[in-house]
């Protein structure tokens, strides 16, 4: 009689599954639980943007809520976008890291070459990448639907305060 393992039950329900490059920004960041799952959805491109709303014929005003520029998708919301460039320029500054900010894809890739370690200055980086993923999103959300707008000065200070105090 074969013995029963726990590891042999988990492996046989996970598969084979594809390991993505993105798995340790998810899995090895001490995020609140809520900022992760905003992560997981940009990263599977599964947030409700503009564009994929105009698809399903829900909207046809495609312009960026944060800086009525250019129309909104995930890359250029996350952050290509004046507004959300603004606040990833200064983060990055205040973690001293000197780099100018990308893309969505790029940012996404340089953070799992880059910042994949367990030092604690990745940590941070992932902290704040995920913390400003997150408020972005929602103060995106609330000047859609709740007519509500706050600065880029305030965003920072909410994400650097978070990451000094967590809750």
């Amino acid at each position: 009689m074969e013995q029963y393992f726990i590891k042999k039950v988990y492996e046989k329900m996970r598969g084979d599954g594809e390991k993505v490059e993105w798995r340790k920004l998810m899995w090895s960041n001490y995020g609140v639980p809520k900022w992760l799952f905003i992560l997981y959805l940009a990263l599977n491109r599964r947030l409700s943007t503009k564009d994929r709303m105009e698809k399903w014929g829900v909207t046809s005003y495609l312009t960026c809520p944060l800086c009525q520029v250019e129309d909104e998708d995930i890359d250029y919301l996350f952050f290509a976008c004046k507004f959300t460039a603004g606040i990833w320029k200064k983060l990055l500054a205040w973690q001293i890291i000197h780099r100018t900010e990308g893309w969505w894809h790029e940012e996404i890739q340089w953070a799992t070459t880059y910042m994949k370690s367990n030092i604690n200055k990745a940590k941070v980086y992932r902290m704040v990448l995920v913390g400003t993923i997150y408020h972005v999103w929602i103060e995106r959300n609330n000047r859609i639907f709740q007519s509500k707008q706050r600065n880029e000065e305030f965003l920072i200070r909410h994400i650097i305060k978070w990451k000094r105090n967590p809750p």
